[in-house]
């Protein structure tokens, strides 16, 4: 009897030294499998994170560039409003002076016994021609802000080629390019920003070049448009169109153009 419960014993010992190793075993299995499991969780948690993070980085540029384009929108009314506001003062500077003139013609007249000069014999008095040409650029612009880009273009090409270099010349080229470049015509776009180099004194000579970059990307010419890009940083470095160059070569950077 005593024989029997020492080998019934060493049996049990012996059972139990083999399934503890045998269930440590299982056991550092299943702890490998949950850890895996839970590597993969956070790794689809990770990518998903991602994939969200960067459709927000894609959402926050776009909002970016149209805010850009609302600023160089309103800079530009703000110039308009700048230009019309000089044109007005030259215009009365303009009456002033030949009502004048024609004061002193009067008297001069009136002095000499003779009679006055006529006065209605001017093809185009200044007054007449300064409205007019605030007129032609009025409407074209007001067409553009309208979002009416063909008729803004028409608009911009009248008064050019009624005063090529009148005071709002270099405007009127930028205007009818960025008309251009609205309605997709990217070659005549790029040709329109170039020309507003052909007014040296220009304020928008920056934003043009910038523009030039433009075109140029739109047209797959990307070298050139970067090109245009170094330009208005190098030139114009603390401009605000420098800034937006940066940003465009930082995502042609990213596109690998």
């Amino acid at each position: 009897m005593t024989l029997n419960r020492s080998v019934a014993l060493v049996a049990l010992v012996g059972a139990l030294s083999f399934s503890v190793p045998a269930f440590a075993q299982f056991g550092g299995t299943a702890s490998n499998k949950e850890l895996e499991q839970r590597a993969n969780q956070t790794d689809s948690r990770i990518g998903a994170l991602e994939t969200r993070l960067n459709q927000a980085l894609l959402d926050l540029q776009r909002q970016v560039e149209g805010s850009q384009q609302e600023l160089r929108t309103l800079r530009g009314q703000i110039e308009e409003a700048r230009n019309e506001l000089e044109t007005l003062r030259q215009q009365q500077r303009d009456l002033y002076a030949d009502h004048d003139r024609r004061l002193l013609a009067i008297e001069s007249g009136a002095a000499a016994g003779g009679v006055p000069p006529a006065t209605g014999g001017l093809a185009n008095p200044p007054d007449v021609v300064f409205a007019d040409e605030a007129a032609v650029y009025g409407e074209a612009f007001a067409a553009m802000k309208a979002g009416r880009y063909e008729e803004a273009a028409r608009g911009f090409e009248t008064y050019l080629a009624k005063y090529p270099r009148g005071p709002r010349g270099d405007s009127a080229t930028y205007w009818l390019g960025e008309a251009q470049f609205m309605q997709q015509q990217y070659e005549a776009a790029l040709k329109s920003f170039q020309a507003v180099a052909s007014f040296p004194e220009s304020r928008r000579l920056a934003e043009a070049m910038l523009k030039v970059g433009d075109c140029q990307a739109a047209l797959k010419a990307f070298r050139n448009a970067r090109s245009s890009y170094q330009t208005v940083i190098s030139t114009w470095p603390e401009s605000a169109p420098a800034g937006q160059a940066r940003m465009r070569i930082e995502k042609l950077n990213a596109e690998g153009r």
